[in-house]
């Protein structure tokens, strides 16, 4: 694994904090920390007596205090996605409500991130038979499930309706029948980030492993291991919401370059971010300009449009210089589309990247019932809280 650094430079739902991450620290604290787990779970504004103000979210005036929401706490509010301009009544709230928050089993602590979909349920013309936010409409669906130890912060595996799926790494050899063999599967970032301004990047090995419906993983380890580039950049953005905060922001590449400088011959990256405010706040695809989505066979360029068009993302984060040497990115003034140009420094070789999907989940829905206690880890297989 190569790790190298260089200095540069968030209506229904659900949240809770880690009882297993260790005491929650004043809520003061948490606003100014600089630790990844921070960034990985939604605050609740509290009270002098640390209890949670039901009517008050993140950014409200009347939240002068906040921490991580702990294991089993009432969530308060939802971070909804954007409608396109336009779209009908029942589309209104979006049509995902995320939750970031930890769930605890047998003692053991993970951090989930819930998708909920539904539709505004109080609209006349919803249909009765569409999902309901707030509740967990079985076979509909998913999300992923993340931790951070000492080291880095990492998603573990992700569940939908069709399949459980997970990142095995080399460390199952050493602990093949727990949760350790998915440590370090999609790093996101190094457990103490850098200041702000600042990013770095590394290569992780890691194998994904598709399951139908729930399955247990097979016994055994893989033989051989990807190698995907993560890059992560600490810094400012602002979200479709208008509202601008500190925030991680981390690339997974589909490949690296054989020195582990770069992407090399990646054709896809994911981009997430994060904040202390809300957890993972963003999530973006890009494609390379010569990439076809293999099931529609319609290219990134068009897809971007696409996208655009629907005016569900504002514009995405500016790399003003890039922690790896041998990559430079730049964003592109076409009209219609998000995209950016991505040059190897040291072949001079440069691709037109588009953005081809996206979700900002800064759509804030306080709960009309003043919040409720998620049943989100029933749907999650124990396989990532075993020790």
């Amino acid at each position: 694994m190569q790790i190298r650094h260089l200095a540069r430079h968030l209506l229904p739902a659900l949240v809770a904090t880690a009882a297993g991450l260790a005491a929650a620290p004043p809520a003061q604290a948490q606003m100014t920390s600089n630790k990844l787990s921070d960034f990985m779970i939604m605050d609740v504004c509290v009270d002098q007596h640390d209890r949670v103000l039901a009517d008050q979210v993140p950014g409200d005036p009347g939240c002068s205090r906040r921490r991580n929401i702990r294991a089993g706490e009432a969530i308060p509010y939802h971070l909804h996605n954007y409608p396109s301009p336009g779209s009908p009544c029942p589309q209104r709230l979006g049509t995902v409500s995320k939750d970031n928050i930890p769930v605890t089993k047998d003692g053991v602590t993970r951090i989930i991130s819930f998708y909920d979909r539904g539709v505004d349920h109080s609209c006349p013309d919803a249909d009765p038979d569409a999902p309901s936010f707030g509740k967990l409409d079985a076979g509909r669906e998913g999300g992923s499930v993340q931790w951070a130890d000492d080291r880095y912060g990492y998603i573990m595996g992700s569940w939908s309706p069709v399949a459980l799926s997970y990142w095995l790494t080399p460390s199952c050899e050493a602990t093949p029948d727990t949760s350790g063999r998915f440590r370090y599967g999609w790093v996101i970032a190094p457990a103490t980030l850098p200041p702000e301004g600042s990013g770095g990047f590394a290569v992780f090995q890691s194998k994904l492993v598709n399951t139908k419906g729930g399955a247990e993983p097979a016994a055994g380890c893989p033989k051989r291991y990807n190698k995907p580039f993560t890059l992560w950049m600490h810094d400012g953005f602002t979200y479709k919401s208008g509202h601008a905060m500190d925030s991680l922001i981390s690339l997974r590449f589909s490949s690296s370059s054989r020195d582990g400088d770069g992407p090399g011959p990646a054709t896809q990256v994911e981009i997430t971010y994060w904040t202390k405010e809300f957890g993972l706040t963003r999530w973006e695809k890009w494609a390379r300009g010569d990439w076809v989505h293999p099931r529609s066979l319609v290219a990134a360029d068009k897809l971007g449009r696409t996208l655009f068009s629907r005016d569900t993302c504002s514009r995405p984060y500016a790399f003003h210089a890039s922690p790896a040497p041998g990559l430079t990115i730049s964003d592109t003034e076409a009209k219609g589309d998000y995209s950016r140009v991505l040059t190897d420094t040291r072949t001079g070789e440069a691709q037109t990247w588009h953005m081809s999907l996206c979700s900002d989940y800064t759509n804030l829905v306080k709960d009309a019932q003043g919040g409720l206690i998620p049943s989100w880890g029933q749907a999650i297989s124990d396989i990532f809280w075993a020790e």
